[in-house]
């Protein structure tokens, strides 16, 4: 056969592997294996170890090499308590190339080591293809980060018949359900994850089926700018775009610090700070700032706002609007309609032209309504605003008849001084360590703020 002729048929699974392994590669430092591994106390006991996402084979390398310190480097059984199994073929034969490296210069030869390395380490998907029955007592690595939905269609439709529902939401949280099913009892897990799964609500239903089998006995933050050395798909130098923490699972069948449930976990984070103290939600009312679609359309500026109808506009304040602890005066106006209501003609000339500029997801059945209606709001008071990503939970004064929009927060109180004194609780520096506690960290310094986390805030009342 003429091998110029041969044609190469497309895999689209070894293309749906390549593109995860591209948006999930992200590998630990050695000093973080070390502690890891340190804290499984690997590998003081007669035990099996795996790691089901491997990579280049970092945490099978330092495992292997505390395991040389004890054992003989021509004890074939005793290497091959030490397993790993990754998806992506380059990254799987990078981790037998190290192992083969290692065991080469501890004096077997290049032949051996390589037999062993690809005994110990396997070119197959974890998810799929690894037990579903008790079958290792320690589980050491850096499973993959991905949201669900970032996962290429291929590999989802494969891991649908395989990841339950509450472990769907993130490939990070179908590996740590897995995990726990193939640990035998006494067994730990030993992990570098993003901390969205302790934090996240939608994490609550994992936290609390993870919790029947095993419990946090240890649990940091991380660096993410020295936790990782060779993130792919990033810019030399820089960290990647996660959070990371160390954490230690343990078998429920030992005696651990803090138990799994539903509740969100912040690492770290000393509760006793902020004992007794009254939330914010208990003072005043906080709401989601409406967002208004497409510029132009029911959100205008001046010189659209002067041929409408002035009872009919509203001024509004948003992130844009605010500098240097300031709120710009007015330049921006919202269309204000009511469900079931006619506006006057001018209105509906505008909104006619202008409507098929709203993006999708802002168009409502309802021809006169934005995508989110605000004629239920009471502007007859002062409010604050808080930007919904911010680096502390700053407070803008907006005065009385403007609108908050944009998805920012609005705090309103029942009297003047009642704002007053939240205004002052806010920029107390405990109010802004309680959102470094527990906001879901973005890049830069910043948070992001929601409603019901605001609400939860604790604060320091001035005299």
């Amino acid at each position: 056969m003429n091998r110029e002729n041969l044609v190469l048929l497309p895999d689209p699974r070894a293309d749906a592997i390549h593109v995860l392994h591209a948006a999930t590669a992200i590998y630990t430092a050695e000093p973080v294996v070390n502690q890891l591994l340190e804290l499984l106390q690997w590998p003081q006991q007669a035990n099996q170890l795996i790691d089901p996402s491997c990579g280049d084979g970092m945490f099978l390398v330092r495992a292997l090499e505390r395991l040389l310190a004890v054992v003989d480097v021509h004890d074939d059984q005793a290497l091959l308590r030490i397993q790993g199994w990754e998806i992506h073929p380059q990254a799987c034969a990078e981790a037998r190339q190290r192992i083969t490296t290692r065991l080469v210069l501890a004096g077997r030869s290049a032949t051996d080591a390589a037999q062993m390395a690809l005994a110990m380490v396997h070119n197959r998907d974890f998810l799929t293809e690894s037990p579903t029955t008790p079958s290792w007592d320690i589980v050491a690595g850096n499973p993959p980060y991905l949201r669900w939905l970032n996962v290429p269609q291929l590999l989802r439709d494969e891991y649908r018949s395989v990841v339950p529902g509450y472990a769907a939401m993130d490939l990070l949280y179908s590996f740590l359900d897995r995990c726990t099913r193939v640990l035998r009892l006494g067994g730990r897990i030993g992990f570098v994850t993003a901390d969205r799964w302790l934090i996240n609500d939608q994490a609550a239903n994992l936290r609390e089926r993870l919790g029947q089998v095993v419990s946090i006995s240890h649990l940091e933050r991380l660096d993410a700018k020295t936790a990782f050395y060779r993130p792919k798909q990033r810019h030399a130098g820089t960290p990647p775009r996660v959070h990371p923490v160390a954490v230690v699972l343990a078998s429920s069948a030992q005696q651990t610090t803090q138990p799994l449930t539903r509740q969100a976990i912040y690492p770290g984070v000393d509760a006793r700070r902020y004992a007794g103290l009254p939330t914010l939600g208990s003072i005043a009312r906080v709401k989601l700032a409406p967002w208004l679609g497409t510029a132009g359309v029911f959100l205008v500026d001046a010189v659209t706002a002067a041929t409408l109808p002035a009872e009919h506009l509203v001024p509004v304040v948003d992130a844009s609007d605010l500098e240097n602890g300031q709120v710009r005066a007015a330049s921006r106006y919202a269309i204000r309609t009511k469900p079931g209501v006619q506006p006057p003609i001018a209105i509906q000339q505008h909104l006619q032209r202008e409507m098929s500029r709203m993006s999708n997801r802002g168009k409502r059945t309802s021809p006169w309504m934005p995508p989110e209606s605000f004629h239920h709001w009471d502007l007859d008071r002062p409010s604050l605003l808080v930007p919904r990503i911010a680096k502390s939970p700053q407070p803008y004064r907006i005065e009385a008849g403007r609108l908050p929009i944009g998805h920012n927060l609005s705090i309103v109180c029942e009297t003047k001084t009642e704002l007053e004194c939240v205004e002052g609780a806010l920029h107390h520096p405990l109010a802004t360590s309680w959102i470094h506690d527990h906001a879901p960290r973005l890049e830069d310094g910043y948070f992001s703020l929601t409603a019901p986390l605001l609400r939860r805030l604790p604060l320091v009342i001035p005299d």
